[in-house]
């Protein structure tokens, strides 16, 4: 990726896209590069979308952007939404076995979409399918399915180890560090280099 980057992190309120969103700035900042943020929140703290942007790079000049190089979805749904975000040879991240199904699917109004590969192969996307759930609840909580994912993350971002590390270390309260540095780690190892080969 050269010049700008842009990720962009999608999910629901309460799973913890800010503080991931966080964690990928104190990151590039550890790197030595410029780095801008944004947040879309809206109702989240009711159960609604929340959308988080970093772009980090020599000069950034803009926290927004149209398209994002990399979309981080902690939810199937956001993961569908997240597809409109990236262009050919974009990257998307999805912790597909999460689901947050919403009113409308509730209510019968709207089907809850399925077909996540078929839908990102259509588009030229990447897809890093992941059971951020399942790496969460090894690393000891699951509260953590977001720095799993995040961790999964990290294979296509370029950022060393060391930064990473000193990212976490930065954005997450030190009495809860030492289970996102284990769900990290675990998300991290998930990711083969075959499942980001375009």
């Amino acid at each position: 990726m050269n010049g700008v980057t842009t990720v962009s992190l999608m999910g629901v309120g309460g799973q913890g896209i800010l503080l991931a969103a966080a964690i990928i700035a104190e990151t590039a900042s550890a790197e030595g590069l410029h780095v801008k943020t944004s947040e879309v929140h809206g109702m989240a703290q009711r159960g609604g979308s929340v959308l988080s942007t970093v772009r980090f790079g020599d000069t950034v000049w803009s926290p927004v952007a149209r398209r994002a190089d990399v979309v981080m979805a902690t939810e199937l749904l956001e993961g569908h939404r997240g597809l409109g975000l990236l262009g050919p040879q974009g990257i998307l991240v999805c912790a597909v076995t999460t689901r947050i199904v919403p009113g409308s699917v509730l209510r019968g109004e709207d089907q809850y979409p399925d077909d996540l590969p078929a839908a990102a192969a259509a588009r030229g996307v990447r897809l890093v399918a992941v059971d951020a759930e399942a790496l969460a609840r090894a690393a000891g909580t699951l509260r953590a399915v977001n720095v799993a994912l995040l961790g999964a993350a990290s294979t296509v971002l370029p950022f060393s180890a060391e930064s990473w590390q000193r990212g976490l270390a930065a954005a997450v309260p030190a009495k809860i560090l030492e289970v996102n540095q284990r769900a990290f780690a675990l998300g991290r190892g998930a990711v083969t280099s075959e499942e980001v080969e375009p």
